[in-house]
């Protein structure tokens, strides 16, 4: 099998396949699933936890989970929204046992969807003003609407992933979203006119 990009994750044919060989106790596609999954697994959960120390406990927790479950992946879903639904559990009992605080957006990978060629240094200042107000704004969203937001804009699932990820209606998706968006739109808008 050809080994998988961190880009190729979204291969969800080629993922399944890994996964089953993970089932049969494989442990270099366990590692090939582990470099394809640990990073989005690990951003997804940092929105939800602050402490990154603890972040990365939780990613690790989750794919030690995969390993251990291979086994009970019905393919009724993909592959990554099978994992991400399994890191939302992990964080959320995370949360629950430890009480951290919640739903910090680190910078660097709100940056890393910026262009980084910028035409000035002015356009560049502008763009990094723009972060800091997302991320600021980001962070005063409570954690069920930051938690669509990532899913949405950050993993670029559907509403159907995110329903089966968070245990919840599409409808239910689509209003998070839509007050998410009103609520940033406001805060950015706020944020702007204040400098």
């Amino acid at each position: 099998m050809q080994p998988m990009s961190k880009y190729a994750a979204a291969d969800n044919e080629q993922a399944k396949a890994l996964l089953n060989l993970v089932a049969a106790r494989d442990e270099s596609a366990f590692e090939e699933l582990f470099e394809a999954f640990s990073g989005r697994v690990f951003a997804f959960v940092r929105r939800m936890i602050k402490d990154e120390a603890r972040a990365d406990e939780v990613m690790v927790d989750t794919m030690y989970e995969v390993w251990k479950t291979a086994e009970r992946f019905r393919g009724d879903a993909k592959v990554s929204t099978w994992i991400l639904g399994i890191a939302r559990n992990k964080a959320l009992m995370a949360m629950r046992g430890s009480n951290p605080t919640a739903g910090a957006v680190d910078i660097s990978e709100v940056e890393d969807l910026i262009a980084s060629d910028m035409p000035d240094g002015l356009a560049e200042l502008e763009a990094k003003e723009r972060e800091r107000f997302l991320a600021h704004c980001l962070d005063r969203l409570n954690d069920k609407h930051r938690e669509c937001v990532h899913l949405a804009y950050f993993e670029e699932l559907p509403l159907s992933e995110i329903s089966r990820i968070c245990v919840i209606p599409e409808g239910t998706v689509k209003s998070r979203l839509n007050y998410a968006k009103t609520q940033l739109t406001q805060c950015i808008s706020t944020q702007m006119a204040r400098t």
